[in-house]
């Protein structure tokens, strides 16, 4: 449920005899390949008992507790792009008869791993003052979680720390220069991200270095 962006938890949606929780419109951000489920239910807001159908066809479940409640179990999945999904809904109370459609909008961001910034200049330094310049660049994810697996650089000087911003979504990456290892001259290379989901992200870094 935290994660739709439409709907209201706390109330949900009213039709008169019956609600339908937390909405008949759900929309929801998914990664590419992403199956989830999405229970919407239906209740009567009083002392009528209702009987809700699925039209035939649908792809959606719906189920019926002792309670009288009605579920309908909504799978949603993030395909190589949004695919908009409907079912109707007929529902019966005493005499009356409502229809509703059920609409799930789903969304797939082109690039969930976000590196910001995408790299990283250290501009001319001098070999006596290496061991004051730092670079920080955070890499964080849009839908889902992950985590960093290993942290590399094709420069050997490079000194890399990780900083956890929100577990599973958003780091921050520290770049300093080991003095010790460190030669003048003009280097470019990359810091390499892995991720515990087989990601790798690389992040070009540029530096010279220059004699005192």
């Amino acid at each position: 449920m935290k994660r739709l962006k439409s709907g209201d938890v706390g109330h949900g949606e009213n039709f008169g005899a019956y609600q339908v929780w937390p909405t008949s419109r759900p929309e929801i951000e998914l990664e590419k390949g992403e199956k989830l489920a999405i229970p919407v239910r239906i209740r009567s807001t009083g002392a009528e008992t209702l009987t809700v159908t699925v039209e035939p066809g649908s792809p959606w479940k719906l189920r019926k507790e002792t309670s009288g409640d009605y579920w309908l179990d909504i799978l949603a999945e993030g395909g190589a792009q949004a695919t908009p999904a409907s079912a109707k809904l007929t529902v019966d109370f005493g005499s009356s008869r409502s229809e509703i459609q059920v609409k799930l909008k789903t969304s797939v961001p082109v690039d969930n791993l976000v590196v910001t910034p995408k790299d990283i200049d250290f501009g001319d330094l001098p070999v006596a003052g290496l061991s004051g310049s730092v670079k920080r660049f955070g890499i964080r994810k849009l839908v889902g979680s992950f985590h960093i697996k290993t942290l590399s650089s094709t420069l050997p000087f490079l000194k890399l720390e990780q900083a956890t911003m929100v577990d599973g979504s958003n780091y921050v990456i520290r770049v300093s220069i080991d003095q010790s290892k460190a030669k003048p001259g003009s280097y470019s290379g990359s810091v390499v991200v892995e991720t515990d989901e087989a990601h790798r992200v690389e992040i070009p870094v540029k530096i010279k270095i220059v004699s005192n």
